[in-house]
């Protein structure tokens, strides 16, 4: 796509770029070979090519060198040590700056108008280092059981899948969910999204979620594990063919929150099905009781669009560098950096639907591929291209 790069994506390219510098302070001093700006375009050149710092500025470099001779790129070990002269909270707080300051340009341009479905959800990244008060314990996966884990909160709307915003878990913070999803869902509002719906997982089916949502006047559905309560009510349910929606709640030191269950079939048949129970499924809601009767047979297709968020973790996984280090700097950098990206991706392709006059709502694949994208920015960042914004 580089021969047919379009205007808008040189200017996205330019705009990003130039806020970056703006906001991204990376320490420089006067004597410096490499400036903050090579520093810069050093890093997003490895985290479009998804390599280590190493191989990726091999590449860069080389490309350089061989097709238009001129520029210069710093080896790996002085682009790590710039950005470690950056501390984790600063460098945290910088890129979730310019996150916001992307958003702001998409909220600009009509992104949050309507209301609107998100998710929260947790990824975690493998890690083979020696564990650290950073990481969590999982299930051996890759290699390893331990990860980095974070929490994101994302829009899931079709056409318009931006990150809120993206946090570090820690295992206190695992404990403490309640307190991930109160401050995810604050960032949101304040970024001006007006949550219409918001999805969770089994793993956050807990009496303290939900009293946090219920007491911040949010409209949810999460997927209700199937312990002994819930698995009673689904073969109630199956016998009688009635109570679909029924009240429900969940105690916890003398305390009582109060939903709403409702119970669906979720699958016609099973190969090698053992229990009729896999059939069925069951969500937790605050909606009323009305309400939840009359969307009932529409509460499973809302839930599927959560797994837009698991799509959107794949896709920022695709922007985001490698690397063995175990300074937590260097992670949180790359993993920040990747969501500004990735967020920069869903605006241009929202740009482009505008142009061609799609409807967001009939998206049903992205205009501009990660692939193409990241092929046009690393082309830029090749040529030094830049242009002024209209």
């Amino acid at each position: 796509m580089v021969h047919g790069v379009s205007r808008a994506a040189l200017w996205v390219f330019t705009f990003s770029l130039r806020l970056a510098l703006k906001i991204f302070v990376i320490p420089t001093r006067y004597n410096c070979v490499y400036s903050a700006s090579d520093i810069l375009w050093s890093l997003t050149y490895i985290s479009l090519e998804s390599e280590y710092a190493e191989g990726g500025l091999d590449i860069l470099r080389r490309r350089l060198h061989l097709h238009y001779r001129h520029g210069k790129v710093s080896d790996s070990d002085t682009l790590l040590y710039r950005l470690k002269q950056v501390s984790r909270r600063d460098a945290r707080r910088m890129l979730q700056r310019l996150n916001e300051n992307v958003l702001s340009m998409a909220k600009r341009k009509g992104a949050f108008i309507k209301r609107a479905v998100a998710a929260i959800d947790l990824t975690f990244i493998p890690y083979y280092g020696k564990p650290t008060p950073y990481v969590v314990q999982g299930k051996y996966k890759l290699g390893t059981c331990w990860f980095h884990c974070y929490a994101a909160i994302r829009l899931v709307e079709r056409g318009r899948r931006y990150v809120i915003k993206s946090r570090l878990v820690t295992p206190l913070d695992l404990s403490e969910k309640a307190q991930i999803v109160e401050e995810l869902v604050t960032e949101a509002r304040h970024q001006g999204l007006h949550v219409r719906l918001l999805l969770l997982d089994k793993g956050f089916y807990s009496h303290e979620v939900i009293k946090t949502l219920k007491a911040m006047e949010v409209k949810f559905i999460i997927a209700a594990p199937k312990n002994n309560r819930v698995k009673e009510a689904i073969l109630d349910y199956i016998r009688t063919a009635k109570g679909q929606v029924r009240r429900f709640n969940m105690k916890k030191g003398g305390e009582t929150v109060n939903f709403n269950l409702t119970i669906h079939r979720l699958r016609k048949k099973k190969k090698n099905m053992k229990n009729i129970l896999e059939l069925y499924g069951a969500f937790a809601t605050n909606m009323g009781y009305k309400k939840a009767m009359k969307s009932w047979q529409k509460l499973p297709q809302d839930y599927r669009k959560r797994w837009g968020i698991e799509t959107g973790f794949r896709v920022e996984k695709g922007f985001r560098a490698k690397t063995t280090s175990p300074d937590e700097t260097i992670r949180e950098i790359y993993h920040q950096y990747a969501v500004v990206l990735e967020n920069l991706w869903t605006f241009h392709n929202v740009r482009e639907a505008k142009r061609k006059r799609i409807p967001l709502g009939q998206m049903r694949r992205p205009i501009v591929k990660v692939k193409e994208f990241s092929t046009d920015f690393r082309y830029f960042i090749l040529t030094n291209s830049c242009i002024d914004p209209p």
